[in-house]
């Protein structure tokens, strides 16, 4: 018997491939980014089935030894990045976003602390205001030092594409936060956007609204367009037309025009894609003379602290940032430490909450 002979006969088959591999990178034959063979030159070079080819790949991928990219086949991983893997209990959240004292991101921290707590790792955050390029350069040095993963709030999801591809070679497990790219496979937590919209919404035609208009904030985000989505959904399902006149999807409103149409009854209702933009609504229309809830109701998406206290406290959808933050680190070890492959979006349950900016619309 032959020495291929008795290593098949002693070990499963798949473990003859992942022996392979291994030995080509060991004898430096092969090394960082050279693509290995395809599932189907492995079966034919080494007498196994695809089965058994995948699943050894599948190993490999998942032990930080090679990465794959879609459509071009699979490549020798940074094997230093893949030992540290094995070892470092850091985990890094980049957070882009307004102002790190925002209640809402301090929650996300609480939630994903909580679970690395539990879990005998330390959480590295590092905040970007709003800036992009920062957020690349940072994403790009993080993915250099010994991490064990990343968690991603990125203020423009589809111009991080070109970061996720850096982090995907390097086989940095990661989770996308509340948004991401569209087209592009990633595994990502959120709450369930469409269905709370299309529930707030629903609860303001109940109220008796048929005129109810839509402002964005950051549109561009996946977030808002779900969120946007569900407005459409629940208008359409209660046969309620949408003049686009009464959408505002750019970051600055004009809020003289919207205050003319509620004083000429064209909108009694206005749903807000986030609480920033409903409370600056709320501020900026009684400014222009509007009284809310008579003459408008105004329904915000969040549930920021801050929607409880305004001048009129905000009927809102309620997201759980906490959760969110957990269930983000929770799936990012699940990634790391599981046996199969692919993405993962988990959609978390929103709350309706009903308070004071919303009543009945004045007879006309």
């Amino acid at each position: 018997m032959n020495e291929v002979d008795k290593k098949q006969t002693a070990s499963p088959k798949y473990q003859l491939v992942k022996d392979y591999v291994l030995s080509q990178i060991e004898n430096n034959e092969i090394s960082q980014d050279d693509r290995i063979p395809s599932e189907s030159e492995f079966a034919k070079m080494l007498d196994v089935s695809s089965i058994t080819v995948r699943k050894a790949l599948t190993d490999l991928v998942n032990e930080g030894v090679i990465y794959r990219v879609r459509g071009k086949g699979s490549f020798v991983a940074n094997q230093s990045a893949a030992a540290v893997k094995a070892t470092s209990n850091l985990v890094a959240f980049i957070i882009s976003g307004l102002e790190l004292h925002d209640s809402s991101y301090l929650r996300i921290m609480k939630g994903v602390q909580s679970f690395l707590g539990k879990n005998d790792c330390k959480l590295m955050i590092e905040f970007v205001e709003n800036n992009f390029e920062q957020e690349r350069e940072l994403v790009l040095q993080l993915i250099q030092s010994d991490i064990r993963g990343l968690l991603v709030y990125s203020s423009d999801p589809d111009a991080a594409r070109g970061y996720l591809d850096d982090i995907r070679r390097r086989s940095i497990p990661f989770v996308m936060l509340d948004r991401f790219p569209a087209g592009y496979p990633v595994s990502s937590v959120a709450c369930n956007n469409h269905d709370g919209a299309y529930e707030a919404v629903e609860y303001l035609i109940g109220q008796g609204h048929r005129r109810i208009g839509f402002a964005a904030y950051d549109f561009h985000l996946s977030s808002e367009s779900d969120r946007y989505q569900g407005y459409r959904s629940a208008m359409s399902n209660a046969s309620a037309g949408i003049d686009d006149e009464w959408l505002y999807l750019g970051r600055d409103l004009d809020y003289e025009k919207l205050a003319g149409q509620i004083r000429g009854g064209e909108i009694t209702a206005l749903f807000c894609a986030n609480d920033k933009r409903a409370l600056e609504a709320l501020d900026k229309l009684t400014a222009e003379g509007v009284r809310i809830p008579e003459q408008l109701s105004l329904m915000g998406f969040d549930d920021f602290e801050s929607a409880k206290f305004a001048k009129v406290s905000l009927s809102t959808v309620k997201q759980h940032f906490d959760m969110l933050g957990y269930e983000a680190a929770k799936l990012l070890f699940e990634i790391r430490d599981s046996s199969s492959h692919g993405y993962k979006k988990i959609l978390l349950p929103t709350d309706l909450v009903i308070r004071e900016t919303v009543a009945p619309p004045p007879e006309s």
